[in-house]
């Protein structure tokens, strides 16, 4: 019997011994993402600059409209949000022109969390980034707002950002949504750079009623929009 206890007690030492070792070994996840999660960096007083271009079409009413606007998004001060997590305040100006004469438009709130970088645009929460990052992983970017499931994909993991005046490399491609068919296109992709975050967006929901073959729907468009958001300047 006393030769039971002490292999039972043996195999239990044994057993705690593998535990904490196996615990010392981990390495706890906020560290472990840390490189992944610059790309979607919040610090205070920086200030990404955008050139944004709106396309709006409605052919049956003969209307055509492209608006160029340009667009800074500032990161404030940290805030305990609703969650209970740590945020920021992403307070957002726009400038008809480049003379940059800024007028605060809205605010908007970011976070990160041990396995999300989430963004709050126009009161509704979106998870723009799933961690840890890799090629083909994919989520329900609205899971917690209560919009139509999004179906958010990691497509690149080596994508480059070039406007002419910044050329980046390293970075990550992610598509929201991605159809195309002879007589819709709905594409929404977002792309972020290390130690900056998002350099470019690219919204297009288009429709045409015709079909014609060969010519790419673009080109004989009915009703929608084109959106374009890219990066031409950064504040620090």
């Amino acid at each position: 019997m006393t030769h039971k206890l002490t292999t039972i007690s043996l195999c239990i030492i044994a057993l705690l011994a593998f535990v904490a070792c196996h615990k010392e070994n981990e390495i706890p996840a906020d560290v472990e993402f840390a490189a992944d999660k610059q790309y979607f960096p919040l610090q205070t007083d920086k200030a990404l600059i955008y050139k944004v271009t709106e396309i709006n079409i409605d052919k049956p009413s003969d209307y055509y409209d492209t608006a160029v606007y340009y667009l800074r998004e500032r990161t404030d001060i940290p805030f305990i949000d609703n969650e209970g997590d740590t945020a920021y305040r992403i307070e957002r100006y726009k400038s008809p022109t480049q003379s940059y004469n800024w007028k605060i438009s809205d605010v908007w709130e970011a976070k990160l969390t041990t396995y999300t970088a989430e963004k709050v645009e126009e009161n509704q929460r979106f998870i723009k980034i799933k961690f840890p990052l890799a090629k083909g992983k994919n989520w329900n970017g609205n899971l917690k707002n209560e919009l139509d499931a999004k179906d958010c994909t990691i497509t690149s993991l080596s994508s480059t950002y070039n406007n002419g005046n910044i050329h980046l490399d390293s970075c990550i491609s992610i598509t929201r949504d991605s159809s195309l068919s002879q007589i819709s296109k709905v594409y929404d992709v977002e792309i972020y750079a290390r130690n900056i975050g998002l350099v470019y967006k690219e919204i297009t929901d288009i429709n045409s009623q015709e079909v014609v073959y060969g010519v790419p729907i673009e080109n004989r468009i009915y009703r929608g929009t084109i959106y374009y958001q890219e990066l031409i300047g950064i504040e620090e």
